[in-house]
């Protein structure tokens, strides 16, 4: 198998395997989405939903729709500036924050965990080489040139 295939093939086993990991924290009360929104306004109070849409990569009304479903399931609220009425920060709930320092604390244990299974001597470069990995591939996604050309 050629270098190309492997990268796709390990690429493939990881999002199954991230995927697991993640319906296995966040699928009680609230979708994958609504997870990561959660998690994503649990760790920067006060976001914008144009913010969380930027930090998620996807289009403003999606993020719109999911911010909706966790305000419904109480988990998130809403709050227009006193300044700017045409501002609204995204804030957790008691409710969002349980669920959130949840989800954050089972995921650390696990990723813990999984770390743990790697040579200690090795954690820092695979933690290097999964950034450089998400930085190429928002890199490929905007359609930059890669050094090759």
């Amino acid at each position: 198998m050629d270098k190309t295939a492997r990268f796709r093939e390990n690429t493939r086993k990881l999002e199954f395997e991230l995927a697991r990991i993640n319906r296995a924290d966040c699928c009680c009360a609230v979708s994958s989405a609504q997870c990561f929104a959660l998690v994503e306004i649990g760790r920067c109070p006060g976001i914008s939903v144009k913010e969380l849409a930027a930090i998620l990569n996807v289009d403003k009304s999606s993020v719109s729709r999911t911010v909706e479903e966790l305000v419904k399931g109480a988990f998130a609220e809403r709050r227009i500036s006193e300044t700017d009425r045409r501002f609204v920060s995204l804030y957790l709930t008691q409710k969002g924050l349980e669920r959130f320092n949840s989800i954050e604390d089972s995921m650390n244990s696990i990723f813990e965990n999984i770390l743990g299974f790697i040579p200690e001597e090795k954690q820092e470069e695979v933690i290097s080489s999964l950034e450089l990995y998400i930085e190429a591939c928002r890199k490929a996604e905007k359609g930059e040139e890669t050094d090759d050309e």
